[in-house]
């Protein structure tokens, strides 16, 4: 039965599950003229047209929608009229709607389109999407790259995924952890000590590695960079990462990076030279209220938000770095806060990584529900499957979700998301307690997930420490707690190998790779006893099938496969 309290809260981004604050964003994103880049198909081919929709509430006096849209970077545009297609009445927001939708032409391959949505007010006014501002200089622009391949590169699909925190990971040989009581600062984890734990994180059967942010930053997880061209010293030199990037495809293996767009360090050369002077060309860079006073990133002084709008130099800046990392040898970039910079911006990253690297793999951080990361097609290969990771964690460490629950979210979630669009999942990462601390200790939980993570549609994650249960003293919510470095422990190696999780993951590996189907399976329930704790999966894809049955045996989950 699921427990009724559970003593260490998740952290989840978002939290939008709950009725009351799913209510409020529906709510917010219905009034006035919304857009949320709703268009088919998600991932038009060569030549195909994109229909494009809206919608506009009772609340404002809409007479018309129009689009205004390029394909030669505002140089010229092209206002294209939206057609009414029908009126809804919306209990929760309490409001009328009006359905709009809109064909643009079709486009060649290599097209970069961009565009606003904006209603026509009374009086000569306007009201552009999202926003509800009246010009184009405060709307949310959007864009679309054809891209000439729009699917993820093929060795996505086979990717399994080891996620390091480099500060936290290895020292490397002949340096010991850096002495210090508080997990707030640096553990001395460097990229030769990435490198030399190369043929561990192989021999996990993971193919891809993650690193964390390695740019210079003053901070010790580097998720504020003040200088995007310069590795942090602490982890190494751009030497050292070549030394990596050529030991990773030694072995057969990927490289992705952290890139983090929506915001720099404050001790960034960029923010420094705009503080200087209100002269500063570096002022263009930055978003301001009022210089001195700068937006900064949920309001944390420390992480000032970039100005990325079409024609920022800072954005010109970015796109400089993506592709010199990947001239480098990079094989791809995980995205940070992907909402921030807008779909607009990673349209035109996706395109410059892949002017370098036709075989770059992009996936961002979209923490919202699913609209929201489906509305990312188009302007990257994926998102992180944030869905997943909730699900196993409130099935098999809170016991917040019944199997009937669970079932349904394994049936309906595979079927929502397109065939090209990377859905990487994970059970922890940087950003939450670990599964492990979450379960209570329970190994059985913490083997359930795993196995499922491996079983379910989409590229398995694992984070750093798992294979060995690194442990978590108190959760990140704790008063008195480090908080997100909780969960951020220096790699006890002196139990990373053969231990049971270990062992578990390698055989999981296999197993994945032995069926890759897997990666874009359909689940089907085929019976459930939820008094009995026990449900029977059908899982189909390609020519292929196996049943999974998920069974609570004493409280504890069991996950086990019959060809």
């Amino acid at each position: 039965m699921p427990q009724s309290h559970h003593p260490y809260p998740d952290h989840l981004f978002g939290d939008l599950d709950k009725p009351q604050k799913g209510a409020a964003r529906h709510v917010r994103d219905v009034l006035g003229v919304r857009h949320h880049a709703v268009r088919s198909p998600w991932l038009p081919a060569d030549g195909q047209a994109v229909t494009l929709r809206a919608s506009t509430s009772a609340d404002i006096c809409a007479r018309s929608v129009v689009v205004s849209f390029t394909t030669d970077d505002w140089a010229t545009s092209t206002d294209l009229p939206f057609t009414p297609t029908q009126t809804t009445w919306d209990t929760t927001a309490w409001t009328w709607l009006r359905h709009w939708v809109c064909e643009l032409p079709p486009m060649p391959s290599g097209t970069m389109l961009r565009y606003y949505v904006w209603a026509a007010l009374p009086g000569g006014k306007r009201a552009y999407a999202e926003t509800q501002s009246s010009t184009s200089a405060d709307a949310t622009p959007y864009a679309l790259w054809l891209d000439p391949h729009p699917n993820p590169p093929a060795w996505a699909a086979d990717a399994v995924t080891y996620q390091v925190f480099v500060d936290r990971f290895n020292p490397g040989a002949g340096r010991d952890w850096l002495q210090t009581a508080n997990l707030c600062q640096p553990f001395g984890g460097t990229l030769r000590g990435v490198t030399e734990k190369l043929d561990h994180i192989k021999a996990l059967g993971c193919n891809t590695v993650w690193l964390t942010p390695i740019f210079k930053s003053p901070t010790h997880h580097g998720y504020d960079a003040s200088d995007y061209a310069q590795i942090e010293p602490r982890f190494g030199t751009e030497a050292d990462l070549r030394e990596l990037i050529a030991g990773a495809h030694a072995r057969g293996m990927r490289l992705l990076l952290d890139f983090v767009a929506n915001h720099t360090s404050d001790q960034h050369w960029a923010m420094q030279s705009a503080l200087a002077s209100p002269e500063s060309p570096e002022r263009a860079w930055y978003k301001w209220e009022k210089w001195p006073r700068y937006t900064a990133y949920y309001d944390v002084r420390s992480m000032p938000e970039l100005d990325l709008r079409f024609g920022s130099p800072a954005r010109a800046h970015l796109l400089e770095i993506a592709q010199k990392w990947l001239a480098l040898g990079v094989d791809g970039y995980r995205l940070d806060y992907a909402p921030g910079p807008g779909q607009e911006f990673w349209a035109d990253f996706r395109r410059a990584c892949r002017a370098v690297n036709p075989d770059c793999w992009t996936f961002g951080e979209v923490v919202g529900p699913a609209d929201e990361q489906l509305s990312f097609a188009g302007t990257m290969d994926g998102t992180l499957d944030f869905l997943t990771c909730q699900a196993l964690r409130e099935t098999f460490a809170t016991r917040g979700w019944p199997l009937s629950r669970f079932a349904a979210y394994l049936e309906n979630n595979p079927l929502y998301f397109p065939r090209g669009f990377s859905r990487p999942a994970f059970i922890d990462n940087h950003d939450m307690n670990r599964f492990l601390f979450t379960a209570l200790g329970s190994l059985e939980a913490e083997h359930a997930a795993l196995t499922m993570l491996y079983l379910l549609p989409g590229q398995p994650i694992i984070y750093y420490g798992t294979e060995s249960d690194l442990p978590q003293a108190q959760s990140i919510h704790d008063p008195g707690s480090p908080g997100f470095d909780e969960a951020r422990g220096p790699m006890n190696w002196a139990s990373a190998t053969g231990h049971p999780t270990a062992g578990l993951l390698r055989q999981l590996a296999d197993f994945r790779a032995a069926n890759p189907w897997l990666g874009q399976a359909t689940w089907q329930t085929e019976t459930l006893d939820e008094a009995g704790g026990e449900a029977l999966f059908r899982v189909s894809g390609d020519g292929h099938a196996l049943r999974v049955r998920v069974r609570f045996e004493a409280g504890q989950p069991r996950v086990g496969m019959d060809a």
